[in-house]
């Protein structure tokens, strides 16, 4: 019986690790090298934060310190660190508009949204919805009607929000 469930878990462990999957991406490093053509292995978002494999032009599985990597790109999904009250962040670019973008981060099963101005200021997005009306409004006041509907808990959707900024 043990052998059995030995053997059992060994198929398993074995399928598993061969059924990775993987998607062509690119790479930036810290030091701005770009690494092209990869197939890089998709985890979940969280995941994706935290650890990056890939595999090289040889055809050798490489694990990079994710501290070395500046950004990635896995099929349609993009990666990239942030600056956070002094300190860099891996996140999930959600959106990537002309005046404004927005980024997620799920670490230890919170999510937690950063919303960037173009070539300006980042805020992370508070949680609490009394901050979240005040923070964002006063962040996006150069845009009053959108401010204004946020304020008043017209205009809750953080998407909804960042895509009319950008059409404004």
């Amino acid at each position: 019986m043990k052998n059995t469930l030995l053997t059992i878990s060994l198929f398993i462990v074995t399928i598993s690790s061969y059924g990775q999957e993987f998607e062509n991406g690119t790479i930036i490093t810290q030091r701005y090298d770009t690494i092209k053509n990869v197939k890089i292995e998709k985890l979940s978002a969280a995941k994706s934060l935290l650890h990056l494999t890939y595999i090289d032009d040889d055809g050798k599985q490489q694990k990079p310190n994710i501290e070395s990597i500046k950004s990635y790109t896995r099929g349609d999904e993009n990666f990239m660190r942030i600056y956070n009250n002094g300190d860099m962040v891996m996140v999930k670019q959600i959106t990537a508009g002309k005046k404004l973008n927005l980024y997620e981060r799920n670490y230890n099963g919170v999510t937690v949204f950063y919303v960037e101005k173009v070539f300006d200021e980042l805020i992370k997005v508070p949680a609490s919805s009394s901050k979240y009306q005040k923070v964002l409004g006063d962040f996006l006041s150069d845009a009053p009607e959108i401010s204004q509907k946020i304020k008043s808990k017209e205009l809750q959707d953080l998407k909804e929000i960042v895509t009319l900024y950008n059409k404004g």
